[in-house]
């Protein structure tokens, strides 16, 4: 693994470190049970909990199994008209609040979504009921929808601000299209795993994505039913599957059956030792054996990656086998 040189004048960024020594995301993703999309003006702190009117929202969501991301949209030419709402709402004193939850507990598939407005005294309560029951309490944007959150959290770390914004820059001159869903679009706050930026989640599968580029995107919206092709090395893996060697697992069989797998109900089981075991409605029950690979240091941007304290790990999938 090579290491900065004493002669070497500025360490490189993470997203630079990480693309050098080509590093994996698979399994990366994050687990929850859902994720709480929450509309807050920029600028934000670099930990989206420090949000002094969110800090009851925050918990809420956590005591409930849910990941806060704070949103903010980003319009264009063709990109789904979300600045009404928002505009309304902020005059009002109201913030959007979406909720993705899951249609059946312990198994990853599509989310179930709701969407509401309200003061920010009201909050807490509001995120209260749609984690626990999907509540819509008003009408929300008509026709399916696909949420894509680009990270742009420039506080939180530098790639993510630069590559995340030239991302969601691409993304505003030629828009993402998914036959009978209607795209929004937005900047986000961190979704982990910056060393991958530019990183990407797309709801309602609430898959991950690392190295993301608009072509990555538009598959992952389009719900083709294609090979996987480059994006299984882009995948860091669905955030209601479970742990990471649940999504190293998923990534293996998303390698193998192509993106038919997103529309499917699925769900990860330990069955012994390192062997774990993915259930697929149509796409086949699949074992696989995961083991730890590569440690690999995580350094901060533009910090000499030998001095990293923080340090990660790549998993690997070996004996990969169809069951039925």
């Amino acid at each position: 693994m090579a290491l900065l040189s004493p002669e070497t004048a500025v360490p490189p960024s993470c997203s630079e470190w990480a693309r050098s020594q080509g590093l994996d995301p698979a399994g990366t993703a994050g687990h929850y049970r859902g994720f709480v999309l929450v509309e807050q003006p920029l600028p934000w702190p670099a930990d989206a909990s420090l949000v002094a009117e969110l800090t009851d929202v925050s918990k809420v969501a956590a005591e409930a199994g849910f990941r806060v991301q704070l949103i903010v949209p980003v319009n264009g030419p063709g990109l789904a008209d979300q600045d009404k709402f928002s505009l309304a709402g902020q005059a009002n004193g109201e913030r959007r609040i979406v909720c993705y939850r899951p249609s059946r507990e312990g198994w990853a598939g599509e989310l179930v979504r709701s969407e509401t407005a309200a003061p920010t005294s009201e909050l807490a309560a509001a995120v209260a009921g749609m984690v626990s029951d999907g509540v819509r309490p008003v009408p929300a944007l008509a026709g399916t929808v696909v949420d894509v959150l680009v990270c742009a959290h420039g506080r939180r770390d530098a790639c993510c601000g630069s590559r995340g914004t030239r991302l969601a820059n691409d993304l505003v001159a030629q828009p993402l299209n998914a036959k009978d869903r209607v795209v929004r679009l937005w900047r986000t706050s961190h979704t982990g795993g910056h060393r991958f930026s530019p990183t990407a989640v797309v709801l309602p599968a609430a898959t991950l994505w690392a190295y993301a580029d608009r072509e990555l995107l538009q598959a992952a919206v389009g719900a083709g039913t294609g090979p996987a092709g480059r994006a299984a090395n882009h995948y860091r893996g669905c955030a209601t599957l479970g742990p990471s060697p649940a999504q190293a697992l998923e990534r293996a069989v998303f390698a193998e059956v192509g993106w038919r797998l997103f529309a499917e109900e699925r769900r990860s089981m330990a069955t012994g030792g390192d062997r774990l075991r993915l259930e697929t409605r149509n796409c086949g029950t699949w074992e696989g054996t995961v083991k730890e690979g590569r440690r690999v240091p995580q350094p901060e941007c533009r910090t000499d990656p030998a001095a990293a304290t923080k340090h990660g790990v790549e998993w690997a999938v070996v004996d990969l086998r169809r069951l039925s």
